[in-house]
């Protein structure tokens, strides 16, 4: 008899980066719980002020969440504001101590959901990355979303 530890994180994404979650325990075993499509779950953004709002929308609440945004050159860059205590900043690498956001429980989280992001410099392109977790076995890498800084 063998027995096997799978490590979850419900209190935080166990991973920095939205394509790793398909290398992680949520794939199951050989990939059999790797997902496709978005599941109709969407992001937005728009620029409002000095922040930009990203929305999350969706057809259900969701558990979990890794969300950032990447410049034309891949670096994480830019910080969250943290509104929602459902959420929380994780420490990651690239630019700004708060450039990624993560969940801080499994409670559901309802939509639609803002999230203010901000960055101290202009840029050319950045692009928004995530990943959304209904449950355990059940999670969408959304549609990466490009805008430029106005």
């Amino acid at each position: 008899m063998f027995a096997y530890y799978v490590k979850a994180y419900p209190q935080h994404a166990g991973t920095c980066d939205v394509t790793k979650v398909d290398s992680s325990p949520h794939a199951g075993n050989n990939g059999e719980n790797i997902v496709k499509g978005d599941g109709g779950y969407k992001i937005t953004t728009k620029k409002e002020s000095d922040n930009y709002v990203t929305t999350l929308n969706g057809p259900e609440p969701f558990q979990g969440l890794l969300i950032y945004v990447e410049d034309k050159n891949g670096t994480r860059f830019g910080e969250f504001t943290l509104d929602n205590k459902m959420l929380q900043h994780k420490s990651c690498e690239g630019i700004g101590e708060h450039n990624t956001l993560t969940h801080t429980s499994k409670d559901p989280k309802n939509l639609p959901l803002d999230l203010k992001w901000k960055s101290d410099s202009n840029f050319d392109e950045a692009v928004v990355r995530a990943v959304v977790v209904i449950n355990f076995k059940h999670w969408f890498h959304l549609d990466d979303v490009k805008f430029k800084s106005s």
